[in-house]
Order: structure tokens, then C-alpha cells, then sequence
């Protein structure tokens, strides 16, 4: 009965070595910005908020001239004629990284293609969400009635469609698998 289960844990290693990979990368970046003995020291979630907001107030400040407004930046707060955004460690984009990498990490694939994945996928959802947060927070300020409703779907979905499809794209284009 012994060697029938050892036989079988044998032949599910690849599935418990992807689960376990990936279990463990969501762990370790949980950790970092939730543990506080380490969040306090290595706090990637509000560097992640610090860079959205930076780089969110940049394009706002190229586009508000252009459309009549003014922004001020305090902190991770972005405000302009009575409405302010506060890009928290929530918004950072922190958590769709965290699954992209954890995913791009556990998938079997050789460590160059996982670099080439690592680096594609942090670009793109950070850069997608610079621009969810420019795109909210001009939502915000001139159809303010829409902000919720666009902030809690639209947006957080949109994320994740773009971070599975560029799993997707990564996995099938960088990845060479061998079909059984």
C-alpha cells in the first residue's frame, strides 16, 4: 500500500511542485507587505503606491492643462478642483503582480523564459495601472457618479484580464513546453 502512494506522489510531483511554487511566492510577497517586522523594513506595496502615484501625477500634469485643471500631489494623494484620489497600497498593483509572478515562477519553464516573463508582466500591469489610475481619477473629477462603479469593476478587471493575458501570450510564446 506504502510504494502505490509513494508511486503516485512521484507521478504528481510537477502539479505539487507548481502548486507549492506558487503558494510560496503569494506567501512571500503577502509578507512583505502585511508581516509587519518585515513590511516595516521592505514595504514593496507602498513603494508600488509611491511609484503609481509618481508616475500618475506625471501624465496628469501633461493632460491637465489640456483639459482646465490644475493637480496637487501630497504624498500617494493626487487632488484637482475638489476631488483627490489616494493611490493606497491596494491600488499599487502589488497583488496582481504578486499572482502574475507567482504564476510566470511555478509554471515549468526554464529560468530565462521566467526572467523574460517576470519582466514583461511587472511593465505591463504597472503600466496598465499608472494608467487606471490617471483613467479613474479623470473619471473621478469630471463623471464623479461613474468613479465607483469604474474603480470596483471596470478596472480591477481589467487588470486581470490583462495579467492572465499576458501570461497567455508569455507562456505560449516564450515557453517551450514538450507535448506528451
Amino acid at each position: 500500500m506504502g510504494g502505490r502512494f509513494w508511486q503516485w506522489l512521484r507521478g504528481q510531483w510537477l502539479v505539487i511542485r507548481v502548486v507549492a511554487t506558487f503558494l510560496g511566492v503569494i506567501l512571500a510577497v503577502f509578507l512583505l507587505t502585511d508581516y509587519a517586522p518585515l513590511a516595516d523594513r521592505w514595504n514593496v506595496g507602498a513603494w508600488m503606491a509611491e511609484f503609481a502615484t509618481r508616475a500618475s501625477s506625471l501624465l496628469l500634469q501633461g493632460i491637465g492643462p489640456l483639459l482646465g485643471f490644475t493637480i496637487q500631489v501630497q504624498g500617494t494623494r493626487i487632488s484637482a478642483g475638489g476631488f483627490a484620489v489616494d493611490v493606497t497600497e491596494a491600488c499599487s498593483g502589488v497583488v496582481p503582480t504578486a499572482i502574475y509572478s507567482a504564476a510566470v515562477l511555478a509554471y515549468p519553464a526554464t529560468w530565462g523564459a521566467r526572467l523574460i516573463g517576470l519582466g514583461l508582466g511587472i511593465v505591463i500591469i504597472h503600466a496598465l495601472n499608472v494608467l487606471r489610475v490617471v483613467g479613474l481619477f479623470l473619471v473621478g473629477l469630471f463623471a464623479n457618479p461613474y468613479f465607483h462603479y469604474t474603480h470596483v469593476y471596470l478596472a480591477q478587471a481589467a487588470i486581470i484580464v490583462v495579467a492572465v493575458a499576458t501570461w497567455v501570450y508569455w507562456a505560449e510564446r516564450f515557453v517551450h513546453v514538450p507535448r506528451r
